[in-house]
C-alpha cells in the first residue's frame, strides 16, 4: 500500500493533433507559407532558389523548393528542423556563410509546408557529405489523442545529385493554385527582401538583397513565371527620407530633381499630442529608424523627360506595389503596405492645409519603405507576432507610426507650396552663359586647333619674347593640345562604351521579355519528342538558353546598378562569387578566401561589376591566344588597412616591354583580323578596358599592379582598396 506522503513525478506532454493546429493558426495565408520557405533558402545561405508547381490546377498537385545552400547534416536536420520550436536561430542568429542576419526564430517553416500539402519529403546534402540524407513526412499521422513523440519517419541514405543544398517536395497540396495565383505569389517575394540598403550598418551586415546574391525563380509545369516589375523609383516627383538618430531626433529630408526649383531640405520632425496637447520633439523608444519613400502624381506634365510607357507603367503599378512598405532586419513584415493597409494613417484629407493647391497624397501616391535593425537579435525592441502578421503594438512601435506619420504631413504641407510656387515658368537668368556662334558650329577638335592658333598668334604678337621663348611656348602649347585630344579620344570612346551600356542595358530587358515565351515552346515540344537522341539534343537547347539567360540576367543588374549613385561597402567574396556563378563558357574558375568580411570602403557596385569583368574579358583572350585549358584563381583577402584581389590566369601572359603601357588608354595586345576569320580568333579589344579598371581603383584610393602569379599561372593583377572602418 502506498504511502500517502510519496511524491510522484508528472510532466507535460504533447498531442500530436498540434502538428494541424499549428499549421493552421501560425501560417495563416499560403503565401506567407511560401515566403517562409524562401526565407529558410535564404538563410541557408543559398545563392539561388527554385519554386517549381506541377499539376497545380486542382487540388492534389505538388510543390519543389530547392535551394543550393549550405544543407543540413542529420544532427541538424534531428535537432533543427525536426525539433519544433528550435533554438538554433536564436544561438546561430547570424548565417555561416554569407554573414546575413537570419530571416527569424520561430521555426515556422516547417509548419509552412504542413500548411501547404499532405505530405513532405526532405533531400538535404552538406559540401562534406558523401550522401544525401531523405526523410519522408506524412503529415496526417499527427492524429488527435496521439503523443507527438511517438510518431516517427524513417531517414534514408540516397546519391547525391548536387553538390549541397535541400530540397523540399510537398506532395498533394491542400489549394489550387493557377498560374495568376503563383504571379500574385511572387509579386509577394519580389517585395520580400528590402529593396536597398538605407545605412551603412544594413549594407555591413548584408541586409537586403539588391545585388543579385540571392535569385530566385517561380515555374508551373516547367514555365517560368516572369517578372514585369521594373526598377521606375528615379522617375519619381519627389524623394522623402526620414531618420531618427541616437539622439531621439527625428529628421525629414525632402529631394527633387524634377521640380524646377531642384528642392533639398531638412526639417526637424516634431507632432502635438492627442491626449496631452504637448508638442513631442523627440522619440525615446527610437534609435537609427531610417524611412525612405519616392512621391509620384499621376500628372504627366508635372515631370521631365519621362516617356509615356513608363509613366503609364507607374500608374499602373500604383494598384499593386504602392504604400510604405516595413522591413525588419531586411525582411518585409505584413500587411505593411499592402494594398488596402494605412498603417502610417495618410489616407485622409487635412483639412487645415491653406492654399488653393490641395496636392494629392496617399499610399497610393507613396511608394517607399521601413528600416528596422535590431542591435541585438534576441532582445529586439520590435517583435513580430507568432503568425508573422504584424509587429507587436508596444511603445516603440506607436512611436514609429508617429514618426513616420508626423513626417510625410510635413513633407505634403511643403510640397503643397513647392508645387504651387512652380505653376509660374522659371525666368531666363541673364547671368546665363551663352554659347558664341564661332566654336557651336564647330567639332571639338576643331575648337581645340582654333584656340591653339590664337595662343600661337598672341605668343608671336608677344614682345616680351625672344625668338627661342617663342618657339618653346609654342611647344608647350602643341603638347598640351596634344594632351587634350589624347583625352578627347578616350572620352569619345567612353561615350560609345556608355551608350554601349545603355543597350546593353536594354538588350537585357528585351532578353528578359523573350525568356518566358522561349521555355513555353521548348517545353510544349517535350512530350511530343520520343526519341531518345532528340530529347538530348533539346536537353542541350535549354542548357544553352539557362547560361545565356544566366548572362543576361547578370549583366541587366550590372547595368541596373549604375542607377543607384549611392556608395557602400563592398563585400568582395560575395561579389566574386556571383560574378563567377554567372560565367559558365568552359574556364576553370577557382576562388580562394582568405579571409572573411571583406568590405572595401564605400564603392559602386557597378564598379566592381566593371572591374571583373574586363579582367575576365583580358583573361579570356590571353587564354584563347595561347589555346590552352583556361584556368583563372581569384584570391581574396586583406593586409594592413585594405582589401585585396590578386586576379591570375593561364594565357599568353604579357610581355616585358609591354608592363609598363597596359594601363595606357587604347593600348591593346589584340591582332585584328580579317572579316571572315573564325569567331575564336575575333579578339580585337578597345584598349580601355584596363586604364578602365585603373581609373576606378585610383578613384578609390587603391593601387592595381602586374605581380608575381601563383604556380601554374602567367599573369597576376593585385588590386587593393582600403577597406571599410
Amino acid at each position: 500500500m502506498e504511502e500517502e506522503n510519496d511524491i510522484k513525478q508528472i510532466s507535460f506532454t504533447v498531442d500530436s493533433g498540434l502538428i494541424d493546429r499549428l499549421g493552421i493558426e501560425l501560417v495563416g495565408k499560403a503565401e506567407t507559407a511560401v515566403s517562409e520557405l524562401v526565407k529558410n533558402a535564404y538563410d541557408a545561405d543559398a545563392n539561388q532558389v527554385t519554386v517549381e508547381f506541377y499539376n497545380t490546377d486542382s487540388i492534389g498537385g505538388t510543390l519543389i523548393i530547392s535551394d543550393d545552400g549550405l544543407g543540413m547534416t542529420e544532427a541538424q536536420l534531428a535537432n533543427g528542423f525536426m525539433r519544433i520550436s528550435s533554438t538554433d536561430k536564436i544561438h546561430h542568429p547570424i548565417s555561416e556563410r554569407s554573414g546575413r542576419i537570419k530571416a527569424g526564430k520561430k521555426g515556422i517553416g516547417r509548419f509552412a509546408t504542413q500548411r501547404l500539402g499532405e505530405q513532405l519529403t526532405i533531400i538535404t546534402q552538406t559540401l562534406q557529405s558523401e550522401k544525401a540524407i531523405k526523410v519522408t513526412i506524412d503529415w496526417n499521422k499527427y492524429l488527435i489523442d496521439t503523443d507527438i513523440s511517438s510518431v516517427f519517419f524513417p531517414i534514408e541514405k540516397i546519391e547525391k545529385t548536387k553538390d549541397e543544398g535541400t530540397t523540399l517536395i510537398i506532395s498533394n497540396l491542400r489549394e489550387k493554385w493557377a498560374t495568376s495565383s503563383i504571379e500574385k505569389i511572387f509579386s509577394y517575394v519580389n517585395v520580400l527582401f528590402q529593396p536597398t540598403y538605407l545605412s551603412e550598418r544594413s549594407a555591413t551586415n548584408n541586409i537586403a538583397v539588391q545585388d543579385g546574391s540571392f535569385l530566385y525563380t517561380f515555374k508551373k509545369d516547367g514555365v517560368i513565371i516572369k517578372n514585369d516589375i521594373e526598377n521606375f523609383y528615379d522617375n519619381a516627383l519627389v524623394v522623402i527620407e526620414g531618420y531618427v538618430g541616437d539622439d531621439h531626433k527625428g529628421i525629414v529630408s525632402i529631394d527633387s530633381q524634377q521640380l524646377r526649383t531642384d528642392v533639398h531640405e531638412i526639417i526637424d520632425v516634431e507632432y502635438d499630442d492627442k491626449n496631452s496637447g504637448e508638442t513631442i520633439t523627440s522619440f525615446p523608444a527610437l534609435t537609427n529608424v531610417r524611412f525612405k519613400v519616392y512621391y509620384f502624381i499621376y500628372d504627366k506634365i508635372k515631370y521631365r523627360s519621362i516617356s509615356s510607357n513608363t509613366y503609364n507603367n507607374i500608374k499602373n503599378l500604383s494598384d499593386t506595389i504602392s504604400g510604405i512598405r516595413l522591413y525588419r532586419n531586411g525582411f518585409r513584415v505584413l500587411p505593411y503596405g499592402e494594398p488596402t493597409d494605412d498603417w502610417v494613417h495618410i489616407n485622409q484629407r487635412w483639412s487645415g492645409d491653406s492654399g488653393s493647391t490641395n496636392i494629392p497624397f496617399s499610399t497610393k501616391h507613396l511608394f517607399g519603405f521601413v528600416e528596422l535593425l535590431d542591435d541585438d537579435i534576441n532582445n529586439a525592441i520590435f517583435q513580430e507576432t507568432s503568425s508573422r502578421e504584424g509587429l507587436i503594438e508596444n511603445e516603440a512601435f506607436k512611436q514609429l507610426v508617429n514618426f513616420v506619420h508626423s513626417s510625410l504631413i510635413i513633407v505634403k504641407k511643403r510640397l503643397t507650396h513647392l508645387i504651387k510656387s512652380n505653376k509660374n515658368p522659371r525666368k531666363k537668368n541673364d547671368t546665363d552663359i551663352t554659347i558664341s556662334s564661332e566654336f557651336r558650329n564647330k567639332t571639338n577638335r576643331e575648337a581645340i586647333d582654333s584656340y591653339k592658333n590664337d595662343i600661337n598668334t598672341a605668343i608671336d604678337n608677344n614682345t616680351t619674347f625672344n625668338e627661342k621663348e617663342k618657339q618653346q611656348k609654342k611647344a608647350e602649347v602643341a603638347d598640351r593640345v596634344n594632351q587634350l585630344k589624347d583625352l578627347l579620344k578616350e572620352n569619345e570612346m567612353l561615350r560609345v562604351l556608355a551608350s554601349l551600356g545603355l543597350n546593353i542595358g536594354e538588350f537585357a530587358h528585351e532578353v528578359r521579355t523573350l525568356q518566358n515565351y522561349i521555355y513555353n515552346n521548348i517545353y510544349s515540344l517535350e512530350p511530343n519528342i520520343s526519341d531518345d537522341s532528340a530529347k538530348g539534343y533539346l536537353d542541350n537547347i535549354i542548357n544553352i538558353f539557362d547560361e545565356l539567360f544566366s548572362y543576361t540576367n547578370y549583366f541587366g543588374v550590372a547595368v541596373s546598378l549604375n542607377r543607384d549613385r549611392e556608395k557602400r561597402p563592398v563585400d568582395i567574396n560575395k561579389i566574386v562569387r556571383q560574378f563567377v556563378n554567372t560565367m559558365q563558357d568552359g574556364i576553370q574558375i577557382e576562388i580562394e578566401q582568405l579571409n572573411y568580411n571583406v568590405l572595401t570602403k564605400p564603392m559602386h557596385l557597378s564598379e566592381w561589376s566593371s572591374i571583373l569583368s574586363n579582367l575576365y574579358s583580358n583573361s579570356k583572350k590571353a587564354i584563347k591566344r595561347k589555346g590552352c585549358q583556361g584556368k583563372i584563381l581569384i584570391q581574396i583577402g586583406i593586409e594592413n588597412n585594405n582589401t585585396y584581389m590578386l586576379f591570375n590566369d593561364n594565357g599568353d601572359g604579357i610581355k616585358e616591354k609591354d608592363k609598363d603601357y597596359v594601363f595606357d588608354a587604347f593600348f591593346t595586345t589584340s591582332r585584328p583580323v580579317s572579316y571572315d576569320s573564325p569567331s575564336s580568333e575575333h579578339l580585337i579589344g578597345s584598349g580601355l578596358g584596363l586604364k578602365i579598371i585603373k581609373d576606378i581603383v585610383v578613384e578609390n584610393k587603391g593601387t592595381i599592379n602586374i605581380v608575381e602569379p601563383s604556380d601554374g599561372y602567367s599573369t597576376c593583377f593585385k588590386i587593393t582598396i582600403p577597406k571599410n572602418n
